[in-house]
């Protein structure tokens, strides 16, 4: 029987990205797998990359072994709810905020590594979901 992933299932697996230790981009595309890739895309980076990124701008990143799953979800879920309340003026400075996220070195290498394992996984996996 398979499992049934879900977003926090999958924002949780997206974190590892952001923690300081060795990623195992085999480990989140499989959990990433389940999803279009266009849909994984935005949630990396407009879910789960405003949450996250910070843990990799410190010298020493107090996060190391992984986010805490509900606290994750729960600032996600404050995050979007704060963001979609935004007035025009300040949703275009959250925009250009997003896209230089998106272009930042970190952002950017964490994403370009998992597209890879993920398009990987998905042909060996026929092309499915």
């Amino acid at each position: 029987m398979s499992q049934i992933y879900s977003d926090i299932d999958l924002c949780e697996a997206l974190s590892e990205i952001f923690v300081d230790n060795e990623v195992s981009y085999y480990s989140i595309a499989y959990v990433a797998k389940h999803f279009p890739i266009e849909y994984v895309e935005t949630v990396y980076f407009e879910w789960v990359a405003p949450i996250c990124y910070s843990n990799l701008q410190t010298p020493v990143p107090p996060i190391w072994t992984g986010f805490d799953r509900e606290s994750l979800w729960k600032n996600i879920q404050e995050y979007r709810t704060k963001n979609s309340q935004l007035g025009r003026f300040r949703m275009f400075f959250h925009k250009i905020f997003l896209r230089n996220l998106r272009n930042e070195y970190i952002t950017q290498s964490g994403w370009v590594e998992l597209k890879q394992h993920l398009e990987i996984m998905k042909k060996q996996d026929g092309g499915s979901t």
